[in-house]
């Protein structure tokens, strides 16, 4: 608990990779590079909650929530599906189109108690905001992960997606912003029906992984993610060598899961966080060059 206050507190004052070497990191021997997709590798092009909130004028809702409110609204109904609907549905066994309609019918009803919104009117919205995440005003892909993924000292190296998502980003949005052709395996949460960082999810991340590296071992996959809990600690935790992508400089980036608590590891430490902490891909790609 102490080394995650640690983190969320007090890392982002130390600078990119805290002005020391990734010597934590046993560059030689990675075959295998595992990615987190939101966060690390895309963001939404606007905030969400000024697309939810455009949605709602469009829709024309009477007496639509402010952005404020719609804020308000977003925060307590994400937590509230993803605890009692773990991975976007995939636990309950639902299509992730009707956990999102939910979620977002909560939304409207936390950001405004009082006020009822008919079905009507509110299919018209949900339509709204579904179109939009499935659209290409939805997302972009981060220019560092770009990079990353055009760079020659990725090119011989597998890569793939260990994420915290709904299934359409594996099939939608990668495609969409045409950088799905970068990846030969893809774990996300709602399939696997376990989220990060459980042993589970990186568990079927490395046995797709194996599928085309027979031979892998653990420890030569290097998992990147910008969450301490999901990414750093649970890719520790499971084998995989890991970097913690700190984009608290990021205005475009949110940390959605924040109440993710951190499992231990072997070596759990301060002084690993620091090691391995990177304020941008850009150096992984150099790292990886060395």
């Amino acid at each position: 608990m102490l080394v995650g206050i640690f983190v969320l507190l007090y890392l982002p004052l130390f600078g990119t990779s805290l002005s020391l070497p990734l010597s934590a990191v046993e560059s030689s021997k990675i075959r295998a590079i595992s990615l987190d997709v939101t966060g690390t590798l895309v963001a939404t092009k606007e905030p969400v909650i000024k697309s939810y909130h455009d949605a709602a004028l469009w829709a024309q809702l009477p007496n639509p929530p402010t952005q404020d409110e719609m804020k308000k609204g977003f925060k307590v109904a994400f937590k509230e599906r993803c605890i009692e609907s773990p991975c976007y549905g995939g636990v309950e066994g639902i299509a992730g189109r009707e956990w999102w309609r939910e979620t977002v019918a909560r939304v409207l009803h936390h950001a405004k108690p009082d006020v009822k919104v008919s079905e009507q009117d509110f299919d018209r919205y949900f339509r709204r905001v579904y179109q939009h995440f499935g659209s290409p005003a939805g997302y972009e892909v981060l220019d560092d992960a770009r990079n990353l993924l055009e760079s020659k000292s990725t090119s011989e190296l597998l890569l793939g997606i260990t994420s915290n998502t709904p299934t359409r980003h594996m099939e939608s949005v990668l495609p969409m912003l045409d950088i799905h052709n970068h990846f030969k395996w893809f774990a996300c949460s709602q399939e696997i029906k376990y989220e990060k960082p459980s042993l589970e999810i990186f568990d079927a991340s490395f046995e797709q992984a194996k599928f085309w590296i027979p031979d892998l071992q653990k420890d030569q996959v290097l998992h990147i993610g910008d969450s301490y809990a999901a990414d750093y600690c649970g890719a520790k935790r499971f084998g995989f060598q890991a970097l913690l992508l700190d984009r608290s400089d990021n205005p475009a980036v949110v940390a959605y899961q924040d109440w993710i608590e951190a499992p231990d590891y072997e070596g759990k430490s301060v002084e690993d966080v620091q090691l391995n902490t990177i304020k941008s891909l850009d150096e992984v790609v150099s790292m990886l060059s060395l």
